[in-house]
Parts: C-alpha cells; sequence; structure tokens
C-alpha cells in the first residue's frame, strides 16, 4: 500500500537545511589506488610530533621538533585562511617583535660579564626565536583546527602519550644512566660543530646528567636534553595524564594509569628535581583550592586524603631518604641566588631591548678572579640567565619583552576563567605551575607544552562560544514560533468572529 507522508512535529529548532543529491559517483578505484589517495589524517603533524616524539629524540632532532612539524602545519594552516587568532594575541605578536629587536644588542658586553662577540652568540639567539616561531604555528594549527576534525579530548590524550615516553625515559635514566649513542642527525655535522658541548647536549641522545650532588647521582634526562627540562615535563605533564586517562578512561585503563603516576613518582624523587618537587605542590594547592572556589569540597577533602596518604608512604619507604638528602645538598643554591642578582642588575641597565642573548660573568660569586680554566672546567664564568625562563626573558628581551609575554598567557587563561571542565581545570593548573617554574628553569626552548595548552584553552573558549550562538539562535527560532503561533491564533479568532457576524 502507499505510504502517506506525515509532516514531523515542531521541535522549536531551526529546519536542518535539505541536503542536495550527491552527483553519480564515478567507477570505484581499486583498493591499491584507493590506498595511494588516502589523506592523511586531520591533525597528523600532532599526531607524529606528540606519540612520535621518542623517534625525534632517537633521530637527535627532539630540540627540533617543533620546528620539523611546524613546517606541514604552516602548509595546512595556508590553505584554510582565513586564519583565526585568539583575543590578546597581538601581545604575542609583539612580543616576537621584541626578540627580533633584541639583534641589535648582541654585540653589547655589560660591566662585570665575558667580552665576546655578537657572531658568538647568535646561534643561542637564533635556536631561542625558531622556538617562538615554531611554537606559534602549532598553537595557531590547533586553534584552527575544528572540534570534528581534532576532538580536544583526543589532544589531552597525545599529551598524555608524551607523559608516558617522558616516564619511560625516567626509567632508562634511572636503570642506565652512562647510556647514550650517536644520533643520525649527529653524523651529518661537521667536526668543527659536532663536538661543541652545547651541540652535544642538543643532538648527542642521552638517558641521564650523572651530577655530583653528595656524590655522583645519576637524574634522568630522556627523552630531553637536560634534567631540569625533564623535570618539568613529567610535573605539566602528568596534570594532562590524569585529565585525559585517569578521569575519563575505563576501569582497566585508570588502574593501569596510575601505576604509570606510581612509577613517575619514583623517577621524579629520584632525578633529585627539588623544583619539580615543589611545582607538584603549586599544582595540589591551586586544584584544592580550585575545587573549593566551585563548591566541590568532597573531590577536595578525597584529594588531600590521597595526598597525604601517597606521603605516608613515600616516607615509609626508602625514598624518604633520597628527598632528606637532596634536600641538605643545596650545592648550587649559591650560584643560583649569584646569577639570580646579576640578571637583576643587568636587565636594569637594558630595560627595554635587554641583551638579546645570555652573558657570562667574570669569575665567580666569590670572586672576579676565579674563572674557567682547563684545570677546572666548572669554576667561574657562570651563564647569567639560565637558571629560570623568567630571567631569561629579562636577559634577552628587557622588562618591555618579559611584560608581554606574560600579558599573552593571562590574556589565554583569563578567558577560561570560570569555567568547571576538568580540561579547563587541567589546562589552567599546568599554566601555574609554569609560571611558577620562571624562577627555577629555562624553558624557553621547550614552551611547546605551554602553548599547546594555551591552545587547548582557545578551543574550550571556542567550544563555549559555539554553544552559546546555538543557544541564541534557538531561543530566537522560540521567539520567532511562539509570535507565528500567536498571530496565527489571533488571525483565526478574528475569522471566528467574522463567520459568527455573518
Amino acid at each position: 500500500m502507499p505510504t502517506r507522508e506525515v509532516a514531523p512535529a515542531w521541535t522549536g529548532m531551526p529546519p536542518e537545511p535539505e541536503t542536495p543529491s550527491p552527483p553519480s559517483a564515478p567507477r570505484p578505484a581499486s583498493g591499491r589506488a584507493r590506498r595511494r589517495a588516502r589523506p592523511l589524517p586531520a591533525g597528523w603533524p600532532l599526531i607524529a610530533l606528540l606519540a612520535g616524539f621518542p623517534v625525534f629524540w632517537m633521530l637527535g632532532l627532539s630540540n627540533f621538533a617543533a620546528t620539523i612539524v611546524a613546517f606541514p602545519m604552516a602548509s595546512q594552516l595556508l590553505k584554510r585562511r582565513p586564519i583565526k587568532v585568539p583575543r590578546g594575541f597581538v601581545f604575542w605578536l609583539l612580543f616576537l617583535l621584541w626578540t627580533f629587536a633584541a639583534l641589535a644588542m648582541l654585540g653589547v658586553n655589560p660591566p662585570g660579564t665575558v667580552p665576546d662577540s655578537a657572531a658568538q652568540r647568535l646561534l643561542g639567539f637564533g635556536l631561542r626565536d625558531l622556538s617562538y616561531l615554531s611554537i606559534t604555528v602549532v598553537f595557531l594549527y590547533i586553534g584552527n583546527l575544528t572540534e570534528e576534525e581534532f576532538p580536544r579530548e583526543r589532544l589531552v590524550r597525545l599529551l598524555g602519550w608524551l607523559f608516558i615516553w617522558t616516564v619511560a625515559g625516567g626509567v632508562l635514566g634511572m636503570l642506565l644512566p652512562y647510556f647514550s649513542f650517536t644520533s643520525p642527525f649527529e653524523l651529518m655535522l661537521p667536526d668543527s660543530i659536532r663536538f661543541h658541548i652545547f651541540v652535544q647536549h642538543l643532538v648527542h641522545p642521552s638517558a641521564a646528567q650523572v651530577q655530583d650532588i653528595g656524590g655522583a647521582k645519576p637524574r634522568p634526562a630522556a627523552p630531553f636534553s637536560y634534567t631540569n627540562v625533564w623535570g618539568y615535563h613529567v610535573t605539566v605533564l602528568a596534570v594532562w595524564f590524569v585529565a585525559g586517562w585517569v578521569l575519563h578512561r575505563r576501569p582497566g585503563t585508570r588502574l593501569l594509569a596510575l601505576g604509570v603516576l606510581a612509577v613517575g613518582t619514583v623517577t621524579l624523587i629520584y632525578s633529585l628535581n627539588r623544583a619539580a618537587w615543589a611545582g607538584c605542590a603549586v599544582a595540589v594547592v591551586y586544584v584544592v583550592f580550585r575545587l573549593a572556589m566551585h563548591r566541590r569540597l568532597l573531590p577536595a577533602a578525597l584529594m588531600l586524603f590521597a595526598i597525604s596518604a601517597g606521603t605516608l608512604v613515600v616516607f615509609a619507604t626508602p625514598l624518604q631518604d633520597v628527598i632528606t638528602g637532596r634536600l641538605q645538598n643545596g650545592k648550587s643554591d649559591g650560584i643560583r641566588a649569584f646569577t639570580t642578582r646579576r640578571a637583576l642588575e643587568l636587565s636594569a641597565q637594558s630595560p627595554v631591548l635587554g641583551y638579546g642573548s645570555t652573558r657570562a660573568a667574570q669569575g665567580s660569586a666569590t670572586s672576579i678572579a676565579v674563572g674557567k680554566s682547563p684545570d677546572c672546567p666548572q669554576c667561574g664564568n657562570f651563564a647569567i640567565g639560565i637558571n629560570g625562563y623568567f630571567f631569561m626573558l629579562l636577559m634577552t628581551t628587557g622588562w618591555v619583552g618579559a611584560l608581554l609575554f606574560g600579558a599573552f598567557g593571562l590574556s589565554q587563561v583569563r578567558q577560561a576563567r570560570g569555567d568547571p571542565s576538568p580540561i579547563a581545570a587541567a589546562g589552567i593548573t599546568v599554566i601555574v605551575m609554569t609560571a611558577f617554574y620562571g624562577v627555577a628553569y629555562d624553558i624557553s626552548t621547550w614552551l611547546l607544552v605551554p602553548m599547546i595548552t594555551l591552545a587547548v584553552l582557545w578551543r574550550e573558549a571556542q567550544s563555549r562560544e559555539s554553544r552559546r550562538l546555538r543557544e541564541e539562535e534557538r531561543l530566537r527560532w522560540t521567539e520567532r514560533r511562539e509570535v507565528e503561533e500567536r498571530e496565527a491564533q489571533r488571525l483565526e479568532a478574528q475569522s471566528s468572529m467574522l463567520e459568527r457576524t455573518r
């Protein structure tokens, strides 16, 4: 029997536009041709960067991973013009301009520093600015991807994978602290560059740094170049790992994730990174404060209980001796105080542009007559500005550049204030921790994770704005429908009245 079409009931939402029937499809290609023509998935450079980071490390390219993937990202961005930018992005553009303007100060040798030429300082300047440009492309690329192309949850899970690789590197550094090898990229460099100590740190993969802290102590570094960079990443990435793997996974996966966190905790303690330990405390305080502000007192209490229980477990094991031994050996404290004081003094002499790069202090913290020599390569001539990226900003871009840098970060975090979602909470926690590390770790060439975090917060803001616009559109359609219904009722009443009058 023929069926009669029934009009759908009004739902208060605008009707979906009719989809035109597609043209007749061409004859399907063979399986081999389909495989050749199959495009790469959306966001594949991000997958290669975060999930494939150990490959970059083994190739000797971990310090250049963001730069490498920035090229295909920039190519894809240019194809989807106009490119969206967030509010406050002008601060970051001005900061980039400021870093280039500071190039004019590379040849300046302020009093109390070792004289050197601008050419000798050009390598550090170039690597730093190349890193800034690369993470800018990564930031814009993530922010211009749609939720259908690359959901935020997938990006959070990828950051969790980078945490797993970082923990694996920590285990490698503990078990095989002297493990290292010559990378393929290192073999391609000429000997005049390859064996420079700074270049060796960049391109020669090593499991750990063995340092004299109350005796020779191996401190994990893989898959990064320095143990402090490892300590930074293992702590901030743990936040994303909790948000993406512990809170939103099946029970079995959640149990496995908790095991990875436990291993990460042990490697963090054995890394002897005091600032990283303090960074974890900063994260706990902020998260508890945030939960209390949103009146989620039970989760805040449970978190405090879990942290307290974990602390008791740590102090009931040999890990206690590791912690107390490190706290009693603050061998670098005097050097940090000296370089911090010199960074503030020099930045006061050039507060607008800084000096474009670091400077080596004459002598040591005790005497200007004590400096490096073949018999004592670690004596004196400490680099000013490497004991925290905040001081690096002061040295390289002055107070103006540091303020522009901070203004951009604050403008992005401001958009996420009041957002109760776990992703927003994790993102702001990472930025708070990164701000704390500004006085402890020089991560000026390792700002990839904080920049990705700001991009995630930007995507969160876009999602909220999209939901708000859809809700406003729904309300407008509802109001319009109500007006139409009232008008129809009025006309029907008038028509009935006319009929009765007749």
